[in-house]
């Protein structure tokens, strides 16, 4: 995970080494790992998601939970979840964190759902899936969180689909693939959700390739892998949607390299390392 904060250093989780802080100005990195005797050291080495909020604070996810960080006292703070108490962090492995146009914090687990952190009240609140409950999180493995201009939240999971929160009563709608239904989710495994300027939603899924959402008939339009077609979705499996101040949008694959589409023409055009080709 990459974030540029407002300060203009750049940080850079990794898989097991901890976290970095690279400044720009001095090209020096500053590393971040856990110290078991230090309790303001980072709570784990392996580092998941990194996002500054519109506040300035800088929050990490981690595998073993979340922390903020302290830039006068150079030190962390930690929320893990607590079995005694129902107002903590539901899981501690951290895959997503978002923050709302309210300033509330979304924080999607790997195993404990969804959670919403109000930093101001410091409450939490915890969406889990309910095998009983059709109206809750369809998966407690959370991967993507995204809210929309007209206030919707959507929440991407690995195993479950999409699905959309309604934050008055708290439940959710559920997005799955149904093999029988050709406009249906083409995949459970949801892995990015992205809003272009248009208002449009992608959906990023691991093996279904690329989703357009179509508002009118709520049914989902397919952007796949054609091997025949050069000019297709380079790979199917998307981890990753960005568009660019041009507008183009980009998408990133894990194994197909990165893809530009045109929204006009309705292709892709795929960048690959040089020895990929």
């Amino acid at each position: 995970s990459l974030c540029e904060d407002s300060y203009g250093y750049i940080w850079m989780g990794t898989f097991h080494g901890g976290l970095n802080r690279y400044d720009p100005a001095t090209e020096q990195f500053t590393l971040y790992v856990r110290d078991d005797d230090d309790p303001g050291s980072l709570s784990h080495n392996s580092i998941n998601a990194i996002y500054e909020t519109k506040a300035g604070d800088l929050w990490i996810g981690t595998d073993d939970g979340l922390n903020t960080y302290d830039r006068a006292r150079d030190r962390f703070a930690r929320y893990r979840f607590d079995p005694n108490d129902s107002n903590s962090l539901s899981h501690n492995f951290i895959r997503r964190i978002y923050e709302d146009r309210s300033g509330a914090l979304w924080i999607g687990t790997d195993g404990g759902g969804l959670n919403r952190f109000d930093p101001a009240s410091g409450a939490w609140t915890r969406y889990k899936h309910d095998p009983g409950d059709p109206a809750s999180l369809s998966h407690n493995s959370v991967r993507a969180v995204c809210e929309t201009r007209s206030g919707d939240l959507w929440i991407g999971t690995v195993g479950g689909g999409l699905n959309r929160l309604d934050r008055r009563t708290g439940r959710f709608t559920r997005y799955r693939h149904d093999p029988s239904d050709p406009k249906s989710l083409a995949h459970d495994q949801v892995f990015d959700i992205f809003e272009d300027r248009t208002g449009a939603l992608w959906i990023g899924t691991h093996g279904g390739g690329l989703d357009l959402l179509d508002p009118e008939s709520g049914g989902f339009l397919h952007y796949r892998n054609d091997p025949n077609d050069p000019n297709s979705l380079s790979f199917d499996e998307v981890r990753d949607i960005f568009e660019d101040r041009s507008g183009i949008m980009w998408i990133g694959t894990y194994g197909g390299g990165a893809n530009t589409f045109d929204t006009k023409r309705k292709n892709f055009s795929t960048y690959r390392p040089m020895n990929a080709l």
